[in-house]
Formats: structure tokens, C-alpha cells, sequence
């Protein structure tokens, strides 16, 4: 019965076309060589060499044996470096789900920059979606990872989930820069009170709704007056215009922003935190990849400074 080796074999010496050589080249003897060439030879039916003393030639069946051998064998090599690329977790597709406002910290985008740079023949698509769509898109199949803020009541996970914290940060006050108190240096929570604020819906993003509200009951009590929408750049904006207050993580203070001063908040304050998701089970290496760059432990991003802030202009 042929196999893989016998046509290694003939490839060597049709290469070749000297015994010792091809001998040479595969490790092995020569006389085991010259039987598995005849045997080959008898189980097609041809010859696919003629032998004298002097030379070894290629018949016109052996030529044509030879050009076929190297489609199959370069096949074969392709078919098994593919196999042990995803197996390593260096071939495939990734889909990775996150909130927006992961994206103001430098924790997932350096993840996914090294992802890429260590895996460029991974195809990594990347979707921005609330928290419990990307809950849905998981448990679907339609995403392998998603990055969600936290935490979540263990109620609100589906127990075919599991979640895993990358990163930690305390909330920070976003006030409109003409508010009184964006002159502070720092604030107390309950200096809030009374305020309007404007919070990240719960349906949209409840890990960090329940921060929020934590926070806000440290301030005096959950507000009356609540201004939820759905994206953290359109709580920038609102603050900006003057229609609220809010408290967002220390990432989104980061970055400078027309019309808003973030201020610390004196004593303790709730944390929120960044938590890879995914499906339990089944986990293709590619995912594992992922899950391996975003396990080690990272800095937490550091709070605005506490120095006056810069009134910036509305």
C-alpha cells in the first residue's frame, strides 16, 4: 500500500537521480531505498526508472510521477504547517466585542496591538456593542471575546459565560468646566448631591450602572434626576453642554476634552472594572491566544491629577 514516505522516497531519488545521494539526503540506507523505489514500482505497474551501473533517468511515466509527487507532497507540507498554525493559535479568525469606552484606556488597544503584531495571519474582526448584546453575540456564537465593563451581578451572567478581570480603575467626577466646582482640586462625593446626572443606561451597560449607583448612593442617595443614554461619548457631550454631571472611570478623565473638568473624588470611591467574556467550552487556540496576552495583570490607569484643573472653554 503506498504511502506518504514512499513518495518522499521517489521524490529524493527522481531529484536526486543517484541512490547514494537521495540515500544521503532521507537518512537512511541505501539498499532499503532501492526496494521501496521497486516496490513502488510494482504496485503501479511502471517503471519509473531505468538503472545502469553509471546513471539513474527519469522514464517518461517516472517524470510525470515526479511533477504529480511535488503537487501532493507540497500540499501535504501546506495542509500540515496550517494544522499546526491553529493549533498554536497563529491562523484563524477572532471576533472581539467591547463597549466604547474601552477604548479610552490604553489596556485593550495595547492588547490587540500586541495580538496582531505576535498573529498577523489571524483575521481579527472587532465589533463595538453593549454589554448584553455582546452577552447575546456569545452565547450565539457570533463573537469568541468581549469586553465589557464591570461588575456584573452574577444574576445578569448567563452561567455558559465567563468572565475575567483585566483591568481596575476608580470612577472620577466630569463636571461642565463652568460649574462652581470644577475649580476644586478634588471633591467629595456628596458635593454631588442635588446634581443632575447623566449615566450610561442600564440595559446598555450594567456593570457600569452599578458603579455609578453605588457611587451615587455614597453621594447621598441615587438622584432623582437622571439622564441616561447610551454611549459614554454622548455623557462627554451632555456634560460639555451643561445638562449634567457624571462619573466615568479614570480612563475617559484621561483624555482632555472642550467643556469638561474631571476631578478626583476624595475617600473611598467605587472601582470599575474591564472583564474579558467569553463562552464556556470549546474554545478555539485562537481565543486562547487572546485570552493568554490579556490575563497578566496591568497598571491601573491613573486619575487626573490632583492639581486646578484648566478651565476649558464650552
Amino acid at each position: 500500500m503506498m504511502e506518504l514516505r514512499h513518495l518522499r522516497y521517489f521524490l529524493a531519488v527522481a531529484e536526486e537521480l543517484h541512490f547514494h545521494r537521495a540515500a544521503t539526503r532521507l537518512h537512511i540506507s541505501q539498499p532499503p531505498l532501492s526496494q521501496q523505489i521497486r516496490a513502488l514500482e510494482r504496485e503501479l505497474g511502471v517503471t519509473l526508472l531505468e538503472r545502469n551501473r553509471r546513471r539513474v533517468t527519469l522514464t517518461a511515466a517516472g517524470e510525470a510521477f515526479r511533477d504529480e509527487t511535488r503537487a501532493i507532497l507540497a500540499a501535504v507540507d501546506r495542509a500540515a504547517e496550517r494544522a499546526r498554525n491553529i493549533s498554536r493559535g497563529s491562523l484563524g479568525t477572532l471576533s472581539v466585542g467591547f463597549v466604547g469606552s474601552a477604548m479610552f484606556s490604553p489596556t485593550l488597544p495595547d492588547i490587540l496591538r500586541e495580538f496582531r503584531a505576535t498573529r498577523p495571519d489571524v483575521e481579527l474582526v472587532l465589533r463595538e456593542l453593549p454589554t448584553v448584546v455582546q452577552f447575546q453575540a456569545l452565547l450565539g456564537g457570533e463573537l469568541d471575546v468581549g469586553v465589557i465593563r464591570g461588575p456584573v451581578a452574577p444574576a445578569e451572567i448567563d452561567p455558559r459565560l465567563e468572565l475575567m478581570t483585566i483591568q481596575r480603575e476608580r470612577l472620577v467626577a466630569a463636571l461642565p468646566s463652568e460649574h462652581p466646582l470644577a475649580s476644586r482640586r478634588r471633591l467629595r462625593a456628596e458635593e454631588l448631591r442635588g446634581e443632575t446626572f447623566v449615566i450610561l443606561a442600564r440595559r446598555e451597560a450594567p456593570g457600569l450602572f452599578a458603579s455609578l449607583s453605588s457611587a451615587m448612593v455614597e453621594a447621598g442617595g441615587v438622584p432623582e434626576d437622571v439622564l441616561e443614554v447610551a454611549e459614554m461619548q454622548t455623557i462627554i457631550s451632555l456634560v460639555a453642554g451643561g445638562f449634567g454631571v457624571s462619573l466615568v472611570p479614570a480612563s475617559v478623565g484621561a483624555v482632555e476634552r472642550s467643556g469638561v473638568t474631571f476631578l478626583p473624588i476624595a475617600g473611598p470611591t467605587p472601582t470599575i472594572e474591564l472583564s474579558a467574556a467569553w463562552r464556556s467550552g470549546g474554545g478555539s487556540p485562537v481565543r486562547e491566544a487572546f485570552l493568554a496576552l490579556a490575563r497578566p495583570a496591568r497598571s491601573r490607569v491613573p486619575e487626573p491629577a490632583a492639581a486646578p484643573p484648566q478651565r476649558s472653554g464650552g
